[in-house]
């Protein structure tokens, strides 16, 4: 019985000792990763930013509307970012999602506190027959 009380204990301290929250871990709370349709209802009831990370090319190629285009292959991208409404949802998409995802973790070490990243892309926008703009 002893033994048991002295392993709950040690486990308690590992969880105490270990649960102190990082920059990271307090970023990831900040980021929410959402399919295609919880985006769309999203843009649609809690209006925002909506973020395009993508480069000037797949852009050309076309958007979903309303975009605000900030490549996130440019060296400026956070000097860029910095205009956003750090108040308002950002909801960030690139080509299949994983761009997005690296510029979520920037927004929110830059103190964003409402990212939504579109898992899938604007591939998975228009896949899902949502309108897109050239």
């Amino acid at each position: 019985m002893k033994t048991l009380f002295t392993l709950m204990l040690s486990g308690l301290f590992f969880i105490a000792c270990g649960n102190n929250s990082n920059n990271s871990e307090q970023d990831q709370k900040r980021i929410n990763d959402v399919e295609t349709e919880q985006m769309k209802q999203l843009i649609s009831e809690q209006p925002g930013v909506l973020l395009d990370v993508r480069t000037a090319g797949e852009v050309a190629e076309g958007y979903i509307a309303g975009a605000q285009n900030i490549d996130i292959t440019q060296p400026n991208f956070l000097e860029k970012v910095k205009s956003l409404d750090k108040d308002k949802p950002v909801y960030v998409y690139c080509k299949m999602g994983g761009r997005s995802a690296n510029a979520s973790e920037k927004l929110a070490k830059a103190g964003y506190t409402k990212v939504y990243n579109l898992m899938g892309g604007f591939e998975g926008w228009k896949s899902a027959g949502y309108p897109v703009e050239k």
